[in-house]
Parts: structure tokens; C-alpha cells; sequence
């Protein structure tokens, strides 16, 4: 594992977040991921230039008992290759509106065999081509390029034959056994996802804490398939791991887990299992 990887927790004027989305006229109701991606950008930039945030991952604190009671602050925590000091000398001139607090402590090594248990918010999708045969996506050419979709839909639409997927008669069974359903499809993805950087392995018995559908917005990225707004799956999952590779756990950790990381998905948090 990194021995330069720190945990940092900082605190935030939730005010100060919107002051800087207004200046930016960001659109009105942008979800907190893009938010946040736009006042740390914020906090870090000292001149004209887009400045580099010096966080592998960050996610919001919801845990805390001082979030819940603090509504005019926020609260993050972040993966970073660097520690307190250096973090204060890279902000810019935006911190003292902005931070009310800001403290690091280094990541403990872990070794091989390691237990811990987890909490990460995610946005489990895949990318793919096909609903069965049928292309998603054809673009000005004709050919078929693959789009970013929910990762439990992707599945759905896997088994589509000459008609969707029918759901249950009644709405209450509908309901859990979508819930039992994602969950199984989302614990798998995150299996994948560890197992793809040879990090850690899931233990039985992840359960999915919390999960929407949520409008994100991507500002005019060209890698986007529709600028503006798109719905992903906004997912908390909460389980143990155990470390199989303690140097590709601790590029797991810095990297952080799937797609949008940059808007608060992906951050891994541990604690003892």
C-alpha cells in the first residue's frame, strides 16, 4: 500500500459552495456531486487556469453526527497523495471563505489477508452496444458505438426478446424484489471492480443501504452521450473485504471504484472489521 496516501477531512461553507455555482452560473437544483466538483476546483485555483484538485476521491461525510445537526457546512472526506500543510499552501486565495476546517492522517498499511469493513458510495454502470440484438446507439455513420448505462438494466435488457422484461403484479412485491434484485447485480459489480485491480475480495453479505435514481449534470463534456443532464444510480453499498494484494488495494484506495469520481462516487471508506 502507498505509504503517501492520506485521508484528509475537510469542512466546508455550504453558502459559499452555492455563491460559487451562481458565479459559475451552474444550472439551478445542480446535483452535489457537480457542485462540490466545481468549489473544489474553486478552493485549489489561484489564477485563471483550471486548477487540479489534489484529491485522488472524496465523498460526503453522511455518517457524521456533526453533518446531520450542521446544516450550513459540509462535510468531506478525501483520499490524497499529500498532507495537511501541503493541501493549505495549494488552496487559493477562496479559502478563508470556504474552509472552516482542514486535517490529514495517514492511511495504516494493511496486509495481505486484511479484513475491513466498507462503506462506498458508487455508480454502478457498464458500457454496452446491444438490447439483445438491437444496437443501443447508432451513430451518424452507422455503426454501433456502446453507451454508459445502469449496470442492473444493462442485465435487464440482456434477456429482452421481442418484449421488455415484465415486472411482478403487485407493486409492494415489485418493489422488494427489485431492491433484492439491485442489490445482488450492484455487490457483484463492486466484486468485479476489485477483483479488475487485483485489490480485495468482497466477504458474503453486502447489503445496499440506500439507492436512487439521480440527475446529474456533466456540464458540455463531448464524452458524454447527451450534454447537460442524465440519470445514473446513485448507490451506497456496506459490507467487509479482505486484502488480497496490499499494493494493488492501496492503487484501489487512490483510484477510487467505477465511473464519476470526480463528483463524489467511488470513495472507499474503512473501518476494523
Amino acid at each position: 500500500m502507498s505509504k503517501d496516501l492520506q485521508i484528509v477531512r475537510l469542512v466546508l461553507d455550504r453558502r459559499e459552495l452555492i455563491r460559487v455555482a451562481a458565479r459559475q452560473r451552474l444550472p439551478y437544483g445542480v446535483d452535489d456531486g457537480y457542485l462540490l466538483h466545481a468549489g473544489l476546483a474553486q478552493l485549489f485555483s489561484k489564477d485563471s487556469a483550471p486548477a487540479k484538485v489534489p484529491f485522488f476521491s472524496f465523498a460526503v461525510d453522511d455518517t457524521n453526527p456533526h453533518a446531520q445537526a450542521d446544516r450550513d457546512r459540509v462535510y468531506l472526506l478525501a483520499y490524497s497523495p499529500v498532507g495537511e500543510a501541503a493541501l493549505n499552501a495549494e488552496m487559493g486565495p477562496s479559502r478563508g471563505a470556504m474552509v472552516h476546517a482542514c486535517a490529514t492522517v495517514a492511511v495504516p498499511a494493511m496486509t495481505e489477508g486484511t479484513r475491513a469493513r466498507f462503506r462506498a458510495r458508487v455508480c454502478p454502470v457498464v458500457r454496452t452496444k446491444r438490447v439483445g440484438e438491437r444496437p443501443l446507439r447508432v451513430n451518424n455513420k452507422g455503426r454501433t458505438v456502446s453507451r454508459e448505462i445502469d449496470a442492473w438494466l444493462a442485465e435487464r435488457l440482456a434477456s429482452w426478446q421481442d418484449e421488455p422484461p415484465r415486472d411482478e403484479a403487485f407493486p409492494f412485491e415489485r418493489r422488494g424484489r427489485e431492491w433484492l434484485d439491485r442489490e445482488r447485480v450492484y455487490t457483484a459489480w463492486l466484486g468485479r471492480e476489485l477483483a479488475r485491480h487485483h485489490g480485495g475480495v468482497l466477504e458474503a453479505g453486502t447489503r445496499m443501504e440506500s439507492f436512487e435514481r439521480q440527475v446529474v449534470h456533466r456540464g458540455d463534456s463531448p464524452k458524454v452521450e447527451r450534454r447537460g443532464t442524465m440519470q445514473r444510480p446513485n448507490v451506497v453499498l456496506e459490507g467487509t473485504l479482505r486484502v488480497a494484494d496490499p499494493e494493488g488495494f492501496g492503487a484501489l484506495l487512490a483510484r477510487g471504484i467505477g465511473r464519476h469520481r470526480a463528483f463524489g462516487f467511488g470513495m472507499l471508506l474503512l473501518r476494523p472489521a
